[in-house]
């Protein structure tokens, strides 16, 4: 008798497919490495914290050993005040280097005057900053302020110094806020003291010296003191602060303006591009006279346009601008068509558009157009020269170059586009002269 063998039959579903086991073993992998990256942010978290407790411990115990000082103890080696304090300090805590800084600067309180003959000691107390920091890819800092005043008058008035005032505005008086105000050494511009007084105004305790201020603002002009050795007479010289006064200084700066600029011929050639025009931009405001009692103006550049006829000049103090071209200046548009009388009132915070409008003695106006459709060709390339001279320009979208400012007499002429048969001539230029000339296109 034959066994009757039984086949073996798989149930479906009892296994996996490659598919499924790239799945699962996907979403297993996203799992443990967000697992893995919450830990390591954990980590980082516990590591920045424990370097900010440490930073916050070592900045605490600078300012309780900087309270058991004297008075007259407190301040930094060889500034001002004066002290046994170092600015710089390093420290190495669990493997961790920590960088101490320490500042100190004199407060002038203004409920206890301010200077002679109202606050005989200006310097009214001390105000100390205490900054631990720490680099690396857990970089951060610590700051610490705290207030040191003195026992009595005598401790108030050891030390020397005066007070300087500088007071930050706009043409128009209104006080700019937080503009930075850098107090440095006029010979070596060190910066001794720097301030971003919310209100436009600060109050700088500084030892008896002369002292270089420059103010600024992103967005601003910048205004400051000069020195005899750049300027002959300056209407702000370095600012001098004596012991127990008071040096009041007053500075303007606004926003900043730009003034697009367009040179074209006269009228009767109907307003033509003029490239590479050169022109003289000048201010109105002046920052002293030089030696012969002439005034130096805080601008005045020369500038010159491009192949289009443009320059963009920005960064401008608002002021009254005057334009003095190489070429006649024959009138100032702005905007183009409207008349306007020099100097040019720039205010602040703006873009105004200019067009100078340039008449030459002797001048050549060029139009190059298709023979066979007439229809002008842009980019075409335009030499022309006689001597010294020589020049090449291109075509605008009209077809046309303008050549001034041209003495007169007789000029070689060089006309090529692509696509084109090349063309030359000679033209006599005798005041405003045009030439219109018709290319033939390579078969």
């Amino acid at each position: 008798m034959f066994k009757k063998k039984k086949n073996k039959r798989y149930k479906k579903g009892a296994g996996f497919t490659l598919i499924e086991v790239l799945i699962a073993s996907a979403l297993t992998l996203i799992v443990f490495l967000g697992i893995f990256l919450a830990y390591q942010l954990g980590v980082r978290a516990i590591a920045q914290g424990r370097n900010k407790v440490v930073a916050s411990a070592i900045a605490s115990g600078e300012i309780e050993k900087i309270k058991n000082l004297s008075y007259g103890a407190i301040g930094l080696v060889g500034g001002f005040p004066d002290g046994v304090l170092e600015p710089i300090e390093t420290k190495n805590m669990n493997g961790v280097d920590y960088t101490i800084e320490k500042r100190v600067d004199y407060v002038v309180d203004e409920a206890d005057g301010i200077s002679a003959p109202t606050d005989i000691c200006p310097n009214d107390y001390k105000k100390i900053e205490v900054k631990v920091s720490w680099s690396g890819l857990l970089s951060g800092e610590v700051r610490l302020f705290t207030d040191i005043t003195p026992d009595n008058l005598a401790e108030e008035c050891s030390d020397g110094g005066g007070i300087l005032l500088v007071q930050v505005s706009n043409d128009y008086g209104e006080l700019i806020e937080s503009p930075l105000i850098e107090v440095r050494n006029p010979e070596t511009e060190e910066i001794i003291r720097t301030a971003v007084p919310s209100d436009g105004d600060y109050f700088f305790s500084l030892p008896a010296d002369v002292y270089k201020v420059v103010v600024s603002k992103t967005g601003y002009s910048s205004s400051r003191t000069y020195g005899t050795e750049e300027v002959a007479n300056p209407e702000k010289s370095h600012l001098m602060v004596l012991d127990g006064r008071l040096t009041e200084s007053s500075f303007s700066i606004n926003e900043l303006s730009t003034i697009n600029v367009e040179t074209v011929g006269s009228e009767e050639l109907e307003y033509p591009i003029i490239s590479n025009a050169i022109f003289n931009l000048q201010g109105k405001k002046i920052i002293g006279t030089d030696v012969d009692e002439q005034p130096v103006y805080k601008y005045s550049e020369n500038h010159i346009t491009n192949e289009s006829g443009q320059v963009v000049i920005s960064g401008l103090d608002p002021d009254l601008y005057t334009f003095t071209p190489v070429i006649d200046l024959t009138n100032v548009e702005s905007p183009s068509g409207t008349i306007v009388e020099q100097p040019i009132s720039l205010v602040p915070g703006i873009t105004q558009d200019i067009r100078l409008v340039l008449h030459s003695k002797h001048s050549l106006l060029v139009t190059i157009r298709d023979l066979t459709t007439t229809n002008p060709i842009f980019f075409a390339e335009c030499r022309l020269y006689l001597s010294e001279y020589d020049v090449t320009q291109y075509t605008d979208g009209e077809g046309k170059t303008y050549f001034a400012p041209l003495s007169s007499g007789t000029y070689a002429l060089e006309v090529s586009a692509f696509g084109y048969e090349s063309y030359s001539l000679n033209v006599s230029i005798f005041g405003d002269t045009t030439r219109n000339i018709s290319l033939r296109r390579i078969e």
